[in-house]
């Protein structure tokens, strides 16, 4: 594509034409004839590797100004806006020719993109996901999810990327987890999404490289609803205001909640009778409905699903349908463990997911909670210890171990969560986490449910920079198995 059509895209002028074969805001990713956007960061400037994407054979470069001297470039006050904009024209606006359906929230998030993708499918359309587990067509994925994706909402120019694909690919429709960080970092500029999704709302990525306070993370949220044809909301969260105000006026704004006065009600939530670790759903006018996840946090989920649903005219069958094959990977995700007792993989990662976890198992009434956790380093410590907390409160055995210790020492981090915890419940800590897995496992007797925490769908452990493949579900296989072995 020619330079002039991408600038053009952003509202500049083409200070000298070229052949334009790639985007990309990654200078290590340049391949001769590319467009480079170097882009302000948290860590680094990205005018400080225009060299090495020049050296590489890119052919322009976009920043903030001032335009560096001897380049083809062209500055923008704001770059990653006009990056978006010029990916969107890249890829030849493939968002227009998809039904693009945008969840945003603190929690829930890739829960309920599972449950409308298992929707729109058993309605018979071709759908695609795009969020923290990667991207898929389908229940096929893109890519290698075995590493978590580098942003739940991608760049602009492999979201572009990844939308062409998906329609190409006869997509009719795409649901999409968009982030606070997507919408402050501008990754969706001048994506008009069909419907709008809000879950929920509660302090949490703020400090460091995230949001400066609660504020600006709650604006960051609410922004999304300006880009939108239809809003749906959570009426029974108190930040649900704040973002029915940024909708358009020609938007339908419709809720869903469990209080009086939401648009789709649901009467109630709670253990399903008839499924182990599962739960029903009760809602105004239609018979229960069956999502085989634990905890009234995925009924809340699953509402918001069917409020969607229904919203845009689907079958309630095929809702009933979707919803009772919803199964996502590292979220309350049960391990068919051959023994006399349940084991859980969840990505619980922070004091509210956790404590929604352990209080959903505890409805389905285990003997005991054995709990295996740690948290990420280089994280604000508000985090870890709220996860400690709730441990405290709804754990009955804790084993404190590495999760992404990052820069941090483990040590460090389990004793800041053993101090939070302050003796509520007997803990250990167990640093290698395969052998505090293992050590929950030898601990678990008939009727308890071993939990996992903080990893779910990640194949890794970070540390020092350094990404080492880890899989908790291997490392039960490896359990299991071994026990399966005959005696001598």
């Amino acid at each position: 594509m020619k330079l002039s059509q991408l600038l053009a895209a952003a509202g500049a002028d083409c200070p000298r034409e070229a052949d334009i074969s790639a985007l990309t805001c990654d200078a290590r990713e340049v391949i001769p004839g590319a467009l480079f956007a170097a882009l302000p960061g948290s860590r680094a400037d990205g005018r400080d590797f225009i060299p090495q994407a020049l050296a590489r054979g890119a052919a322009a470069v976009i920043c903030a100004p001032p335009l560096p001297e001897g380049v083809n470039s062209a500055a923008f006050e704001d770059p990653r806006a006009a990056f978006a904009r010029m990916a969107a024209q890249f890829y030849g606006h493939p968002a227009r020719d998809l039904t693009l359906i945008a969840i945003t929230g603190t929690k829930g998030k890739t829960t309920t993109a599972h449950m409308l993708r298992e929707i729109f499918s058993a309605a018979g359309y071709k759908t695609g996901m795009i969020g923290t587990l990667g991207s898929y067509i389908g229940r096929a994925p893109l890519a290698d999810v075995s590493q978590a994706a580098p942003n739940t909402t991608p760049e602009p120019a492999a979201l572009h990327r990844t939308l062409r694909q998906m329609a190409d690919a006869g997509c009719s429709h795409v649901v999409m987890e968009v982030s606070s960080q997507a919408m402050k970092l501008r990754r969706v500029e001048g994506v008009a999404f069909d419907a709008a999704l809000f879950l929920n709302l509660t302090p949490d990525h703020i400090g460091g490289a995230e949001h400066a306070d609660f504020n600006e993370y709650r604006a960051c949220k609410a922004a999304l609803f300006r880009q939108c044809r239809l809003a749906l909301g959570n009426a029974d969260d108190p930040s649900w205001p704040v973002m029915a105000q940024q909708v358009p006026a020609s938007a339908p704004v419709l809720t869903f909640g469990f209080g009086w006065g939401a648009d789709v009600r649901g009467l109630a939530a709670g253990p399903d009778p008839d499924r182990p670790f599962a739960v029903r759903l009760e809602t105004a006018g239609a018979a229960p409905y069956h999502i085989p996840l634990p905890g009234r946090f995925n009924a809340q989920n699953a509402l918001a699903a069917v409020a969607l649903g229904r919203t845009l005219g689907l079958d309630d069958g095929a809702i009933r349908a979707g919803l009772a094959h919803t199964s996502v990977p590292g979220r309350a995700q049960r391990y068919p463990a051959p023994a006399p007792f349940s084991v859980f993989i969840d990505y619980a990662h922070n004091g509210d997911s956790l404590r929604s976890l352990l209080s959903a198992l505890a409805e389905c009434r285990p003997r005991r909670i054995l709990l295996v956790f740690g948290a990420g380093g280089d994280r604000p410590k508000l985090r870890r210890t709220d996860m400690g907390r709730a441990a405290a409160q709804g754990a009955d055995y804790a084993i404190l171990t590495e999760d992404n210790p990052r820069s941090e020492g483990t040590e460090d981090i389990c004793a800041d969560i053993e101090r939070a915890i302050a003796g509520a419940i007997p803990t250990e800590v167990i640093p290698d986490r395969a052998a505090a897995i293992v050590r929950a496992l030898e601990l678990a007797e008939p009727g308890d449910a071993v939990v996992l925490a903080g990893k779910g769908h990640e194949g890794y452990i970070e540390k020092n920079g350094v990404r080492r493949p880890f899989s908790e579900w291997a490392v039960l296989d490896g359990y299991f198995r071994g026990r399966e072995q005959p005696a001598g």
